[in-house]
């Protein structure tokens, strides 16, 4: 018998998906370029209800032809938060800077908090990542799947890229990502115009990090958790999706569990 969809909603054009019920309510925000999808395995072990969002410009939420910020970022965040009642929030890479920004706005507004690969702070970045994602978002706007696929490939370590069936995984990701315009940022932004406001966030939160990540320098992360007094989960080389994602699982069920 197949399983039965999950409910869904839509908040001023941004759409949601939600699992599970009862409390606790986490919100979880994606990457560039993802969507629920990529959050989905995060949430998997966590308990009660967790709410997955399509940032604007993603996956089935309304186009964004003018480009994101972390500003619109937070707002799609804390629209959907606020309609759904949650009191945690979990941010993956781009998902991460925009729950920071939308903490500059009220840093007690979630009892816990995680945040997963976080790729900036209160810095631009002006490296080799930006010259993956400038690749990326070239592919997708010329509908190129196989292009597309071979520069998410960069993220799978070597051993598990040779696996029978990761290249056909990752290409079926590609052909979605394509469906839709390349995410643009609307300006050259960053989550927060200095780490002084940090200071202000007494949440207890947890910050994932892993090696040889050229898009979520551990650096990055390292710094993040120590600021923030946070807990700190170290991975190996793509340990949060591929080699180590049950332990991830694992160790967010355990933060975000209720007390």
């Amino acid at each position: 018998m197949p399983l039965a969809p999950a409910p869904s909603g839509v908040i001023g054009g941004v759409s949601f998906v939600v699992l599970g019920g009862g409390g606790p309510v986490t919100v979880f925000a994606h990457g560039l370029g993802g969507s629920v999808a990529e959050t989905r395995p995060l949430a998997t072990r966590v308990a009660g209800t967790r709410v997955l969002l399509d940032f604007r410009g993603h996956g089935d939420s309304v186009l964004q032809p003018e480009g994101w910020d972390y500003d619109t970022l937070a707002d799609d965040l804390l629209a959907v938060a606020d309609a759904v009642g949650a009191s945690q929030a979990v941010g993956l890479s781009l998902g991460a800077g925009a729950l920071l920004r939308a903490l500059t706005r009220d840093p007690s507004r979630f009892r816990k908090l995680a945040f997963v690969l976080p790729a900036a702070i209160d810095a631009t970045r002006r490296d080799g990542a930006t010259e993956r994602l400038h690749r990326l978002g070239a592919a997708i706007t010329a509908g190129d799947a196989r292009t597309v696929a071979d520069v998410l490939l960069e993220e799978v370590p070597s051993a598990v890229r040779e696996r029978r069936g990761i290249d056909a995984l990752v290409l079926r990701r590609a052909q979605q990502i394509i469906t839709k315009p390349a995410p643009a940022p609307r300006f050259e932004d960053r989550p927060l115009p200095d780490r002084s406001l940090l200071a202000g966030l007494h949440t207890p939160t947890l910050v994932v990090t892993q090696e040889r990540d050229t898009l979520h320098p551990a650096d990055l992360g390292r710094s993040l958790a120590a600021e923030l007094g946070a807990q700190l989960l170290e991975l190996p080389e793509g340990g949060v999706f591929w080699t180590e994602a049950k332990l991830l699982q694992l160790a967010l069920a355990d933060h975000l569990a209720e007390v």
